[in-house]
């Protein structure tokens, strides 16, 4: 049986109190971000250096930023380009560490990377070849780099090859403030801390504790004594993780970011009170790889960006983060923010991107709020079949298909019967709203092109989804932002 109308005769006393809440969520809302700067195309030569291929970790010592590349190991950003500002960039294919260093040359592709203040980098091997790859040759890798120049001068080599973290498939790593490696791993939820990796081969290695739900790990990052955590479900953090109390049972406790469910795949900090954090996404919603900071100092969340602009004119419009594929997270000396994804799921070689933000753009961000995230991932799973919305001269009922498009039928007051169809799309709001309720923008266009309804949306329950004052579109005005879902 379908939803009866009734339910959708709203009173004015809740319309003046949604719109009260709705002016107080505009004066407080998020900004839109900012546009990274795309550092690597195919349409500048490249001069000793390729194009990036699914690019994970990375560290910058000076000037000189490293990469972990799917195909050219752990190698050198070189410029594409002389005397620009900002220049295009590339992956160097001369001074790099192919990867696994074995008899092999069956590739291995990269986790996070970390790095000591004596320019020891530490690299994550998450996925190799395990029937070519001996085990001593697989897991964590220590290679050194000058502290000045960011030069390679070695020697490299695997270490705590003892212990088994390579079965595990290591990819999150983070050097603590007690000079310990912590890493994580993509077969479990396990934290593991490898004491004094900077020397020997086979150091001891200590269980700190577990993820939430002991789910496997993407990324760490320190501030001050306590451990972040990008997992596969969460963002979280170990409190005082470093301390030698911290053995076996300090289990990560949730951090209510506003992505719940959903895998956050970088991270990375300043040290001291700063985090930046990335979320995967959905390749049906454009837009939702996202970067997020947190502050520590007062728990508030700002949105930093969800993609950035091509500067060689081959792309003019604005484009997106790859969904899932937002690998690479760093942060220079200087407060840039580097960011690297590809376009292909590793799949290609050379499709992978390398983004930056300046730290003086990161500066002009608005401090945030205690709401994170918009959550527009649990909208989406709601979305699939009928939904009703009352207008002031007709009834609208759109049926949403998996596939992006809809059907739907008009009732007029006269009782005229229609039907139309086309094509939908829920992107993150135009403005997010400091209310912890799950946020997107709703888009219905018709198979001539007419925008239908164009809106901003909070999730109310489980089936009622209300717009965000002003609304666009070609159905009239509505007698309520209320979008309702029918049952059977």
């Amino acid at each position: 049986m379908k939803a009866c109308h009734f339910k959708f005769s709203i009173t004015n006393v809740l319309l003046l109190t949604l719109a009260t809440m709705f002016s107080y969520a505009a004066a407080n809302a998020q900004n839109s971000g900012l546009q990274a700067d795309l550092r690597s195309s195919a349409a500048v030569p490249n001069q000793g250096g390729v194009l990036p291929t699914a690019p994970a970790g990375g560290v910058v010592v000076g000037q000189q930023s490293w990469v972990c590349d799917a195909a050219e190991g752990f190698a050198p950003v070189v410029n594409a380009q002389t005397g620009a500002l900002d220049p295009f960039l590339a992956i160097g294919t001369s001074g790099n560490i192919k990867l696994p260093i074995s008899p092999t040359t069956v590739p291995a592709t990269c986790g996070q990377s970390a790095l000591q203040s004596n320019g020891l980098a530490y690299i994550t091997q998450a996925v190799v070849d395990t029937r070519d790859t001996p085990s001593t040759a697989r897991g964590v890798l220590r290679t050194a780099l000058d502290p000045d120049t960011g030069a390679l001068i070695g020697p490299s080599s695997y270490i705590a090859t003892t212990a088994g973290l390579d079965g595990n498939q290591p990819t999150a790593a983070a050097i603590g403030p007690d000079g310990n490696l912590y890493v994580g791993f993509l077969k479990n939820g396990n934290i593991k801390r490898i004491v004094n990796p900077g020397s020997g081969v086979a150091q001891v290695v200590q269980s700190v504790g577990n993820t939430p739900q002991g789910h496997p790990a993407r990324a760490f990052a320190f501030i001050g004594n306590d451990l972040f955590i990008a997992s596969v479900d969460a963002l979280s953090v170990i409190l005082n993780a470093t301390s030698p109390s911290c053995t076996g049972g300090c289990n990560a406790t949730a951090i209510s970011d506003g992505f719940t469910g959903a895998v956050h795949t970088g991270l990375t900090s300043d040290g001291v009170n700063t985090l930046y954090f990335a979320v995967a996404g959905d390749q049906q919603i454009p837009g939702s790889s996202q970067i997020w900071r947190y502050s520590t100092t007062n728990a508030h969340f700002t949105f930093v960006s969800q993609g950035g602009v091509d500067k060689n004119g081959a792309n003019a419009s604005n484009f997106s983060f790859v969904a899932g594929k937002t690998n690479l997270l760093a942060l220079d000396a200087a407060g840039n923010l580097w960011i690297g994804d590809d376009t292909s799921n590793a799949s290609a070689v050379g499709a992978g991107r390398l983004w930056t933000i300046s730290a003086a753009a990161l500066a002009t961000l608005p401090a945030g709020s205690t709401t994170g995230g918009t959550n527009t991932q649990t909208i989406f799973n709601l979305l699939r079949g009928p939904w009703f919305m009352g207008f002031t001269q007709l009834g609208f009922t759109p049926t949403f298909n998996p596939d992006g498009t809809f059907t739907a039928t008009i009732l007029s007051n006269a009782g005229g019967l229609t039907t139309d169809s086309g094509t939908w799309t829920l992107t993150p709001p135009k403005v997010a709203q400091p209310i912890g309720n799950p946020q997107g923008h709703l888009t219905l266009t018709d198979s001539k092109g007419v925008v239908l309804f164009s809106a901003d949306f909070l999730l109310l329950n489980a089936d009622e989804l209300v717009a965000v004052m002003p609304w666009t579109g070609s159905l009239g005005t509505p007698i309520s932002g209320v979008l309702i879902k029918q049952t059977i």
